[in-house]
């Protein structure tokens, strides 16, 4: 996977000692996405600290004395700047409270000074409730069904990628040069991630070396840092060896190159690992102008899960296919196309 410790670095850089201490104390549990997704939430935090006057800055030289003498209504007045200021959703806001809990649970239980004692002796998150929004799951899967690709949509988007998009931009040179360049291995990646469930992030880590073409499944890296052999479809097999065919003659990336799907080299470099940002915005890219711009990389995923239930009625097994280390979660794709409730009615009123 392409590593986003640079990334890391950089915002750490900008933020207290002490933040430094609890990425470094959560890295060995935790991804490097939500190491980077931790300091996002805590710039964003510590610059509303300087700017409402709290310290006078810069956001790396606030103290820790600062964090204690902070109180409920301070952190509430947090949650209204994200709101109002930054038009933060629910859920995004509760990923920064949470953030910060977890943060001050360090700095108050966890951290120790050179005598022994808490680094925080008060923690103000504790009063602090992470509110996320509230959704049935007939909401979510309403919402889930409305965003993904259903039944024949999923043949006809392979198909758009295929030759389709080629016919829709054939006028603009750079467009259309840019698709035909790497055609194959844009069709790969989204063939896999519907023949699959995938994560985007095990789609660009995969390497040469863990892929089993006989059998049909990846090794991928799951969240918590497990291992875990994924199955994968023979569509997403067949799709996957029309690009391994033009890979290293197209690509021509160094003999030491790991990465299955890589980038196209520019003039004076090398093909390199794909990024997950690239992931993003070719299938944007390719989703809006087959008319579904709701449609993203984790849509995709959903697509999979959708429909593996939908013909096999089987939630354990979709709930190991995606990797999920709670059934509840995998539960929400049971009502996508569930008419229980309908017929219920309908018999009812026979």
């Amino acid at each position: 996977m392409e590593s986003q410790m640079h990334l890391i670095e950089e915002r750490l850089n900008r933020l207290p000692w002490y933040i430094t201490e609890f990425i470094e104390y959560k890295g060995h549990r935790t991804t490097e996405n939500t190491l980077l997704s931790y300091c996002r939430d805590f710039e964003v935090f510590f610059n509303w600290l300087v700017a409402e006057g709290f310290h006078p800055g810069p956001a790396k030289e606030i103290p820790l004395e600062t964090l204690e003498t902070l109180r409920a209504k301070d952190i509430i007045s947090f949650e209204m700047f994200c709101s109002k200021r930054l038009g933060n959703a629910t859920d995004t806001i509760a990923r920064r409270i949470s953030a910060l809990k977890s943060l001050f649970h360090y700095l108050s239980q966890i951290a120790e000074d050179e005598n022994f004692y808490p680094y925080l002796k008060r923690n103000v998150m504790a009063k602090i409730d992470v509110v996320r929004e509230k959704q049935t799951e007939e909401e979510k899967a309403e919402r889930i069904s409305s965003r993904i690709l259903l039944d024949e949509e999923i043949d006809q988007f392979r198909e758009f990628i295929a030759q389709g998009y080629g016919e829709l931009v054939k006028d603009d040179t750079k467009k259309y040069n840019a698709y035909v360049r790497n055609r194959e291995r844009d069709l790969a990646i989204i063939s896999l991630i519907l023949g699959s469930g995938l994560r985007v992030s095990e789609i660009v880590s995969l390497d040469m070396d863990k892929i089993d073409w006989h059998n049909q499944h990846v090794l991928v890296k799951r969240k918590g840092n497990k291992h875990d052999k994924v199955v994968f479809s023979d569509i997403a097999l067949q799709d996957m060896l029309e690009y391994k065919k033009i890979r290293e003659s197209r690509y021509q990336p160094d003999k030491s190159e790991k990465a299955f799907f890589l980038s196209y080299p520019t003039r004076n470099g090398k093909a390199t690992r794909l990024s997950r940002n690239a992931v993003q915005k070719m299938v944007n890219r390719y989703a809006k102008a087959f008319g579904k711009g709701t449609l993203s990389v984790h849509k995709l995923r959903h697509t999979f899960a959708t429909q593996h239930y939908k013909n096999n009625k089987d939630i354990y097994t979709l709930k190991r296919q995606l990797g999920h280390s709670n059934i509840n979660t995998t539960v929400i794709y049971t009502h996508v196309f569930d008419n229980t409730l309908k017929e219920s009615v309908n018999k009812a009123d026979n």
